[in-house]
């Protein structure tokens, strides 16, 4: 039987620079290959016109088509489905991936899908295809509802995948892995384990460790011969450059990060990039070194506020500046880049309150930044804060990954003030690539800003006038 998985990332080529690897399906498609099935993939670059999508679909000619959405994305599934069931209403539509699992209900309100992946897909869907293959009864499957007319089947989960060495290696061809290595410089995305038991409230984890409870361990990783066997093989397939590991916390069981290291020195010369938190690299000299002996190239860690009572008690982040600046020295003085992860527009942020942020990152002067405007996903601990403070906007379209605006009425913050900021992280993260490139011109940008008073609306606009003349 034939499945054709669609994926949309709207938007997200234009931020990334690249088209993105997703885990998910990967496994997924491994399985169903495994099993003697047929996978095939829609990647939604951008909003497709119903002509276009349904062209597609039809040279697949598929029988199952399995959408896997985030919150931002859902919309654009449901469209899908639409045009879907009313070109071919015989069609089997599947909805999976992190909005599903912690907004079923939600899901449940489009008429044109016909089943829904509430946590892990591989052996659901595997059991699903099977069935339908043998012409079998599909309503009773662990971790899909189903539906049978107007009812809904919402049938139990299963328990969580124990032992992840048990899954085949995901399924690169799927996402044309060797297209894709061409266009982001040989950066192949890899996932070492699954889970994060940290509980920050404005993260999806939390309300994954809930959906699972009771399921068995939600966090896992591989044995390190597991992974190391999947690097090899990455690298006999493929032009590999970089590894870039995707796990939420990379090194948050120790023991096994330095096994990793231990393992990876000498066997492989590619370097690579993680994931982690501030507390599971802080003053730990042993693993930051091994990291470095490893060829570890850069780490992300999630500052996320400048101001420490924001992060502490609305983020639920308990490191302080202090623990930051020592872990960025630390990483630094072992020759490892940094990037960190910020947020703005957080309920109970103030205009001052981003300052403090963007300030943190200057005197930093990570390697890399990003930031975005706080959204409230389904299911997190700041969702329901924004809801019960009535700051959700009651007519509010589901915003991009990186827009300007926020979708809540935040309080202390006006939308142009919002803006303001906005632009000012983006002109620091210029200002940061000028000082690591361009030094000489950095400084004169400096000297430019302080002979202006620190204006930076008008160095700007100065700056524009010049290159205007320049062009």
């Amino acid at each position: 039987m034939k499945v054709c998985f669609v994926y949309p990332d709207v938007g997200g080529v234009e931020h990334y620079g690249a088209r993105k690897y997703y885990h998910g399906l990967g496994y997924i498609s491994a399985m169903l290959k495994a099993g003697g099935h047929e996978t095939a993939l829609i990647y939604l670059l951008r909003e497709p016109s119903r002509e276009a999508f349904l062209r597609e679909l039809a040279g697949h000619d598929p029988a199952v088509v399995a959408f896997s959405s985030t919150t931002h994305q859902h919309p654009l599934v449901e469209q899908c489905a639409r045009w879907i069931k009313e070109e071919q209403p015989e069609r089997f539509v599947l909805s999976g991936g992190t909005h599903p699992t912690l907004a079923p209900e939600a899901v449940a309100l489009s008429p044109d899908i016909d089943a829904i992946c509430v946590g892990e897909g591989e052996l659901a869907t595997l059991d699903l295809i099977e069935r339908l293959a043998a012409g079998a009864p599909i309503t009773e499957i662990q971790n899909l509802w189903m539906r049978d007319g107007e009812i809904w089947h919402r049938n139990p989960s299963r328990a969580l995948i124990e032992n992840l060495d048990d899954l085949p290696f995901a399924d690169r061809e799927l996402f044309d892995s060797r297209q894709m290595l061409a266009h982001n410089d040989g950066w192949v995305d890899l996932m070492a384990g699954r889970g994060c038991p940290y509980d920050c409230s404005y993260c999806c984890n939390p309300g994954l460790k809930a959906q699972y409870h009771g399921l068995g361990r939600y966090v896992r990783f591989r044995s390190v011969d597991n992974l190391l066997r999947e690097i090899e093989e990455l690298a006999g397939r493929y032009p590999v450059r970089t590894l870039n590991f995707q796990d939420d916390t990379f090194t948050l069981n120790r023991k096994w990060a330095l096994e990793f290291c231990e393992a990876y020195t000498g066997r492989f010369e590619f370097p690579f990039w993680i994931n982690t938190r501030v507390e599971r690299v802080l003053d730990d000299e042993e693993l930051v070194s091994a990291l470095a002996r490893a060829h570890c190239r850069g780490v992300r860690i999630g500052l996320e506020s400048g101001n420490e009572q924001l992060r502490k008690d609305i983020l639920k982040r308990g490191m302080s500046n202090d623990d930051i600046r020592r872990a960025v020295r630390l990483l630094r003085r072992h020759g490892l880049q940094v990037s960190t992860c910020n947020m703005i527009g957080i309920p109970g942020e103030t205009p001052a309150m981003i300052d403090e942020t963007i300030a943190l990152n200057r005197e930093l002067a990570p390697d890399n930044l990003q930031f975005s405007v706080f959204y409230p996903y389904p299911m997190t601990e700041l969702h329901d804060v924004a809801v019960e403070q009535g700051l959700v906007q009651a007519d509010h379209a589901i915003a991009g990954y990186y827009e300007r605006e926020s979708v809540l009425d935040l309080p202390d913050i006006a939308p142009e003030e919002l803006a303001e900021k906005y632009d000012r992280f983006m002109a620091l993260k210029s200002d940061l690539r000028v000082q690591r490139e361009h030094p000489w011109r950095y400084r004169a940008r400096r000297l430019l800003l302080a002979l202006l008073g620190g204006d930076e609306k008008r160095l700007r606009k100065v700056l524009d006038m010049v290159r205007g003349r320049a062009e």
